[in-house]
């Protein structure tokens, strides 16, 4: 009811004033809501936490000498990607879950898919060498796509519920709060003022050409926050992708379960290669 009557205010709001009511519409789209995810790490907690910028940190889990890298999405936590850590190899990989800028325990001012991205980048050149497989969850997951899209340090990306393009987000949004055109057209171009980042370039299907690792998608067909057309787009955009629907776990239930756990360790641990032993000139 409350809701109702808020989409029927704005609804007005922006049509009588447009520059105000997007305004009042990009705080909400760049402003964490405060997650139900667990307040700690299921499993065992990590063996330290570093600093990465100014907001965002990088918690480890010491292991072998591969690297995971975990992210997180919007208005989620890094103890939710959990599941995942605790089922990845120890003996293989030294695993990092991302706490982006706005996503710590408290809340600390307003992020935005751009900040995500820097944050990816902080982690990468923390972790130094590539990274084996990187996992990551619904706005978290189109910004590791971005990532991978500019650069190799990634070898293999696993995308749990992710955006094929931040547009379409935009505009959703906008659609959810009844906004007038002007409004709606103002909120983009506020929106792509405040990342820094073009939308074109943030168009994650059009970038999955370039992309040249193993994918695996991960969407459940009810998703309601990203649907799971965003997925198919993905599917047929990058050659090297595969895809794993599910069914009635929606947009945040499909991190807790099982089969998709299964489904992404597996992807995560192709059989190592064997170098053949180096035979001794006679």
């Amino acid at each position: 009811m409350l809701l109702s009557v808020f989409q029927i205010l704005m609804a007005g709001y922006s049509r009588l004033l447009p520059g105000r009511a997007s305004d009042t519409a990009l705080h909400l789209l760049t402003t964490p809501r405060v997650s139900r995810g667990p307040l700690s790490f299921r499993g065992s907690e990590p063996d330290l936490t570093v600093s990465l910028g100014e907001r965002a940190q990088l918690a480890i889990w010491q292991g072998g000498d591969e690297a995971a890298l975990f992210v997180h999405g919007w208005s989620g936590r890094a103890t939710q990607m959990s599941p995942f850590i605790d089922a990845l190899n120890a003996r293989r990989y030294t695993r990092y879950a991302l706490i982006l800028p706005g996503h710590g325990p408290q809340a600390d001012g307003p992020a935005h898919v751009g900040d995500f991205i820097a944050a990816i980048g902080l982690a990468l050149d923390y972790i130094g060498g590539p990274v084996s497989v990187a996992v990551g969850h619904s706005m978290g997951a189109g910004a590791l796509a971005h990532v991978a899209a500019q650069e190799r340090r990634i070898e293999r990306l696993a995308l749990i519920a992710g955006p094929a393009e931040f547009r379409g987000l935009v505009n959703n949004f906008a659609a959810f709060l009844h906004l007038g055109e002007r409004a709606r057209l103002q909120l983009l171009q506020k929106m792509a003022a405040r990342v820094g980042i073009g939308f074109d370039s943030l168009n994650i299907a059009r970038l999955g050409g370039q992309i040249g690792g193993p994918v695996l998608l991960i969407h459940d067909t009810g998703d309601k926050e990203i649907p799971f057309a965003e997925a198919l787009r993905l599917q047929q955009a990058m050659p090297t992708a595969t895809l794993y629907q599910t069914q009635g776990l929606g947009h945040r239930r499909v991190l807790r379960d099982a089969a998709v756990i299964d489904t992404v360790t597996t992807f995560a641990n192709p059989p190592q290669v064997q170098q053949a032993p180096v035979k001794a000139l006679a």
